[in-house]
């Protein structure tokens, strides 16, 4: 059994577990999330988004979607391209 991401304004659950980041990672991650919102990922439920992680590494961040600043990410991949 799976844990649910805490219900948010948009009263829905998040359908996938929440993967757990180090602070200081999950708000450079939010942040570029927001930045990108409306030009990326406005009106999808899901998405991706490719970044550096703290470590300097390339990650693909696998999130779902709620609304601006209200997102879930529940998967951390290395990008390997």
């Amino acid at each position: 059994m799976y844990l649910y991401a805490i219900i948010g304004e948009n009263s829905m659950e998040f359908q996938r577990p929440t993967f757990w980041l180090e602070a200081s990672e999950y708000s450079k991650i939010y942040s570029e999330i927001n930045q990108l919102y409306d030009s990326l990922y406005k009106g999808k439920s899901i998405a991706l988004h490719y970044s550096y992680g703290m470590d300097g590494v390339a990650y693909v961040y696998w999130f779902e979607i709620r609304g601006f600043n209200d997102y879930n990410i529940f998967l951390k991949t290395f990008d390997n391209h």
